[in-house]
């Protein structure tokens, strides 16, 4: 069946658009979630990137949707964080994203969401079932209830209203003379993203923000350094203070600097993390930074520097946000507050829950620009005052061997050789305090394994990783 070539994870649901992800399957996939997810409120959000594929799949989602009774509340092309920020201000208890995220353009997806957060493991399990019982002919639609059943919503009005409460924006913009550049990449944050920097009062050039012909995205979509050579460019020649790029939902970001350098994916998070401890040191809160096992050691270290505290959860955006709310909600009945925050250093998604717990490039962005504004540095500046790391990364082919048979077997020859192993889920870490560390972790949605490795020095790092993959592989040989 059509489904059983989809991959379902707690990262949403991924599929070659037009063929495993087509009409028929996104109507079923929103069926299957209408079911699980029943409501006694029957609102649920979408929204959507910019991949032209995905307006096939929303027609799928809303009629699937509204022959379950729901109404569509409709963002059409909004940014992820967007989405979700409008899903908690209005308090709506489902919501659906269309997006591919940062995978290649042939590739759609979908992000269900719950109550706090993403899905998780079991939740996904039943949808995936669901869908393959699904006969679409039970289920039937007049143009009258879809055109009824769908309310077009502008959120970014209220998003940036709500902002201003955690960034300045009237002060920033009457002190701001920053040369801002984006590459939007023609995604989702090609309208917010401008608007909000605008507010800020930068001069503002934007670059890769239109698709090119046949829907073509103008550059690869991950905002990684091997693509983003266009913005590196007009950094380096036009002389702008700071470059932002985002991936096609814009929950992701990457910074360049004043001197062109791409700089590591958690440098952006670390300097906001800074900001706030900074601020933050010598009152009476109780500073918690929550980040995953793949984070940068430099997290501890400034942790250490303001007397606060580092919790870390399993790699995937729904354990920070799980871990997040948790801490928050137990706030409220604390006497002595506390202030929590967190981001995934994987993907420079910054998360600050008072305002929007999920990463939000757009806020990361205009936080950066309220640093940049008030300390009078520029990025480099910034960036020299960070402790510094070194990070390399191998990834293994695993085919369809059985994960938790590696995992195990590797898990023993380390301990056999003497190191200290952490597992959690099936992710291994183990290291020398804030000095290096290695992790193995299976990826979500490729039948892969990614080692990690950071140190203080690079020759380490690139050692440490090299003999990791080397060991790894060697294991997989003797199954």
């Amino acid at each position: 069946m059509e489904r059983d070539n989809l991959i379902f994870t707690e990262s949403g649901i991924r599929g070659i658009a037009e063929k495993e992800l087509n009409f028929n399957t996104a109507k079923k996939i929103a069926i299957a979630y209408g079911l699980w997810l029943n409501p006694e409120d029957k609102r649920i959000i979408i929204g959507r990137d910019t991949r032209p594929s995905g307006t096939v799949i929303e027609k799928g989602i809303v009629e699937g949707l509204v022959t379950m009774g729901f109404e569509i509340i409709y963002l059409g092309v909004c940014p992820t964080p967007v989405v979700i920020y409008t899903k908690n201000k209005c308090n709506i208890p489902g919501t659906i994203i269309i997006t591919g995220s940062h995978n290649p353009q042939e590739w759609n997806g979908l992000k269900l969401l719950s109550t706090i957060t993403f899905l998780n493991k079991d939740e996904m399990s039943i949808i995936s079932r669901t869908v393959n019982q699904i006969d679409l002919n039970s289920y039937s639609s007049n143009k009258n209830s879809l055109k009824n059943q769908v309310k077009p919503y502008n959120p970014l009005p209220s998003y940036i209203k709500d902002l201003a409460n955690y960034v300045d924006l009237e002060q920033v913009k009457k002190k701001n003379d920053l040369k801002v550049i984006i590459d939007t990449g023609a995604g989702a944050g090609k309208y917010a993203a401008p608007q909000i920097l605008r507010e800020l009062g930068c001069n503002l050039k934007l670059i890769n923000n239109e698709m090119l012909v046949k829907g073509i995205f103008p550059r690869e979509i991950e905002p990684i350094e091997s693509n983003l050579t266009d913005l590196i460019m007009e950094v380096w020649q036009h002389k702008f203070d700071i470059g932002f790029a985002y991936d096609s939902d814009a929950d992701r970001i990457a910074i360049i600097g004043e001197n062109a350098v791409c700089y590591p994916e958690d440098i952006g998070i670390a300097l906001i993390t800074e900001n706030y401890l900074k601020d933050c040191l010598g009152s009476d809160k109780e500073m918690i930074f929550v980040t995953n096992l793949a984070s940068s050691l430099r997290f501890e270290v400034l942790a250490e520097k303001y007397n606060a505290h580092v919790m870390r959860t399993p790699v995937g955006e729904r354990f920070l946000v799980e871990r997040i709310h948790s801490l928050v909600e137990e706030d409220a009945t604390r006497i002595r507050k506390r202030l929590i925050f967190g981001g995934e250093g994987s993907c420079g998604g910054f998360i600050f829950p008072y305002f929007n717990n999920t990463r939000d490039g757009i806020f990361a962005a205009a936080k950066l620009i309220e640093i940049l504004v008030q300390s009078g540095k520029s990025v480099s500046e910034l960036v020299s005052n960070l402790p510094k790391y070194y990070t390399h990364r191998e990834i293994i082919n695993i085919d369809n061997l059985d994960l938790k048979q590696i995992i195990l077997l590797v898990k023993r020859e380390l301990e056999q050789e003497g190191e200290k192993v952490e597992q959690i889920n099936l992710d291994l870490r183990w290291g020398e305090d804030k000095d290096w560390f290695i992790l193995i972790h299976p990826s979500n949605t490729e039948s892969v394994l990614r080692v990690i490795s950071e140190a203080k020095r690079n020759s380490l790092a690139r050692l440490y990783c090299e003999a990791t993959a080397e060991l790894v592989k060697l294991i997989i040989s003797r199954i």
